[in-house]
C-alpha cells in the first residue's frame, strides 16, 4: 500500500492551532525560570530560523526546558564533534526545495517550490561540544537599540496617550508615557507592536489595513504585527508583555478555515520585522 501523503502545511496549522486552543501563544514565553527567548540559530550557521520555524522552535524549547536557542541536525551535531543524547526526541521544521525548471517560452525563470521537513535537536539534546562563551548584554543596553532602531525608523509617535495604536490614515502613533507602564520591556515591546503595524503603510510594505474592529481582516493585521513585535524583541533581547489574549479566538478560526493563513501572516510578519532591525543597522552605521 502507498504511503499516505503527509499534509506539511496542515501539520504544522494543526500544531500552532493546538497551542492557541490550550490558551498559549507559541511566541510568548510562558513557562517559569529559564533564560529569556531569543531569535532560534542553527548552530552549525549561525544563522537565524525564519517563518514559521520560529515559534514551533520556541514551542519545543518551552515545552522541554531547554536553555538555548541554538539548533542543529544529526549529521550537523555530528560534524561539529557532538553526539545526540540517546532517546532525545528531535523537533519537525520546515524548509522549502527550490527546484530550478530553467525558462519557459518567454524567457522568464521558472522555479518550483516543495515544501519538505527535517528534525533538528536542542544544543541541550547534544554532548561533546564545545562550551558556548555567553555575552552578557545589560537591560540598558539593549533598550538603548530599541530606542536607536525607533529613532532611525522615524514614524511620528505621540506619547500620553490612555492606549497604544496606530493611524494609517494620520500614519503616526500614539502611545502611553513609559511611566504609564509596568516595566520598561512592556513599554518597548508595544511600541514595537505598533511600529510593525507602521511598517503596512502603502509607502512602506503596502499591507491591507482597511480592517475594521472585529474584522478578520483586522484580526489578521494583529496576528502580523505581534508575531514581526516577537522577532524583533527576541533579536532585540526586549522581555516585555506582548499584545494577544482578544485576538486568539479569531486567529484559531482563520487557521482553521485556511491552513495558508498562517504561513501567510509568517511571512509578512518576517518581512515587517527585517524592515525594523534594518533600521537598527542603519543606526549603527551612523554611530561608527
Amino acid at each position: 500500500m502507498a504511503k499516505a501523503k503527509i499534509d506539511i502545511k496542515q501539520e504544522v496549522t494543526d500544531r500552532i492551532v493546538a497551542a492557541l486552543e490550550g490558551g498559549t501563544a507559541p511566541w510568548v514565553k510562558n513557562w517559569n525560570g529559564g533564560t529569556a527567548l531569543g531569535m532560534p540559530s542553527n548552530l552549525s550557521t549561525g544563522n537565524a530560523y525564519r517563518g514559521v520555524n520560529v515559534p514551533l522552535l520556541w514551542m519545543a524549547r518551552a515545552d522541554q526546558n531547554f536553555t538555548s536557542d541554538e539548533w542543529s541536525t544529526y549529521k550537523q551535531a555530528a560534524a561539529k564533534g557532538g553526539q545526540v543524547r540517546k532517546g532525545s526526541t528531535g523537533t519537525r521544521i520546515i524548509f522549502w526545495r527550490i527546484i530550478d525548471k530553467g525558462v519557459d517560452e518567454n524567457g522568464k525563470e521558472q522555479k518550483m517550490f516543495l515544501l519538505r521537513q527535517y528534525t533538528v535537536f536542542n544544543r541541550d539534546q547534544i554532548d561533546g561540544l564545545p562550551e558556548v562563551e555567553v555575552v552578557e548584554v545589560s537591560e540598558v543596553e539593549r533598550h538603548a537599540r530599541a530606542d536607536a532602531m525607533i529613532a532611525a525608523a522615524g514614524a511620528k509617535v505621540a506619547y500620553g496617550s490612555s492606549s497604544a495604536s496606530y493611524s494609517p490614515t494620520g500614519d503616526n502613533i500614539q502611545m502611553p508615557a513609559i511611566e504609564q507602564f509596568d516595566d520598561e520591556g512592556s513599554f518597548y515591546s508595544t511600541l514595537i507592536h505598533e511600529h510593525a503595524h507602521w511598517t503596512g503603510h502603502p509607502t512602506r510594505l503596502d499591507r491591507d489595513l482597511s480592517g475594521g474592529f472585529g474584522s478578520s481582516a483586522y484580526g489578521g493585521e494583529e496576528l502580523i504585527a505581534e508575531l514581526a513585535s516577537a522577532f524583533v524583541c527576541a533579536t532585540l533581547g526586549i522581555e516585555g508583555e506582548l499584545q494577544h489574549e482578544e485576538y486568539i479566538g479569531s486567529w484559531i478560526k482563520t487557521m482553521k478555515a485556511d491552513k495558508n493563513a498562517l504561513f501567510g501572516a509568517m511571512s509578512k510578519a518576517a518581512k515587517a520585522a527585517d524592515f525594523l532591525t534594518d533600521f537598527e543597522e542603519v543606526a549603527l552605521e551612523d554611530a561608527a
